[in-house]
């Protein structure tokens, strides 16, 4: 499944986006958004710059590069907000565009364990 570009909600850079998150950084590959919603302090979204599916869909390279992107992310969490764990997701059947969500986990937090 992959969906139009300029209908993607990372590559056009939406009003909808904007309700939903915050971009706090751009990194060497990705760019990393802040949810608003903070149910889990800190939970984010590591999306690839370019309108693509799946890791499958990029070279070696750039999946080594956008992966490093997300150990970035999930050690400056790590650093900041100190989580008991972090949970990583990569859904792609409603938004067709590589990302990954990063949920830090509390032991004091919702749904730990």
């Amino acid at each position: 499944m992959y969906s139009n570009p300029n209908e993607c909600l990372y590559c056009t850079n939406n009003e909808t986006l904007h309700k939903l998150m915050i971009e706090i950084a751009h990194l060497s590959v990705s760019r990393v958004f802040l949810f608003k919603e903070q149910t889990y302090k800190g939970r984010c979204v590591v999306a690839y710059d370019e309108h693509v599916n799946d890791l499958n869909e990029l070279s070696d390279e750039q999946r080594n590069a956008f992966m490093a992107d997300v150990v970035k992310v999930t050690r400056a969490m790590q650093k900041v907000f100190n989580p008991e764990k972090i949970n990583y997701g990569a859904y792609s059947d409603k938004l067709c565009h590589l990302h990954f969500h990063l949920a830090p986990k509390y032991v004091d937090g919702p749904d730990y364990g």
